[in-house]
């Protein structure tokens, strides 16, 4: 009878270390420099995002008072320093003020909930509203963006997404 050979054992790096060191050098620099992410893969990861809140009321812009002083400019000697806007959905009004500091904010009718501003980047900030439905937004957005309201028992109601 005749013994069979040992079998060569075969390994992930080579004998050779400066060919393992190459090849770790390779694979540092991958990780370290990955490749950006194509233009329509950040588009579709968009379009899901906006998704987010399908099933959201929407609160649709019905008064700014820079349009009515804009209509009104010939009768007024002085302009109002708070700009307002109003967003109506149904059983909830978004007031907001827009002052030079802060978007002051109310939820008519009043009650504890949730406020989230949505940038037009992605970026989200969440403050609270107190049992009067007031609450307070520093400093106001810049660009476009949109107020998400959360209210008890799960409904969620958005306004359209404007620039102050």
């Amino acid at each position: 009878m005749t013994t069979p050979a040992p079998k060569k054992e075969t390994t992930m790096m080579g004998n050779d270390w400066q060919e393992n060191d190459n090849l770790l050098r390779a694979l540092d620099e991958a990780v370290r420099t990955p490749d950006p992410t194509p233009p329509a893969v950040l588009e579709a990861a968009r379009a899901v995002y906006t998704w987010r809140t399908v099933d959201a009321e929407l609160a649709e812009l019905v008064h700014d008072s820079r349009a009515e002083t804009a209509a009104l400019a010939g009768l007024r000697a002085e302009e109002a320093e708070l700009r307002t806007l109003s967003f109506a959905a149904p059983g909830l009004t978004v007031e907001l003020g827009v002052s030079p500091s802060a978007l002051l904010g109310l939820l008519v009718p009043p009650g504890p909930a949730e406020v989230t501003l949505r940038l037009d980047g992605g970026q989200t900030s969440t403050v609270p509203v107190d049992e009067d439905g007031c609450f307070r937004i520093a400093p106001p957005p810049v660009g476009l963006f949109s107020v998400a309201c959360e209210l008890p028992g799960g409904r969620q109601v958005v306004t359209s997404t404007f620039r102050l």
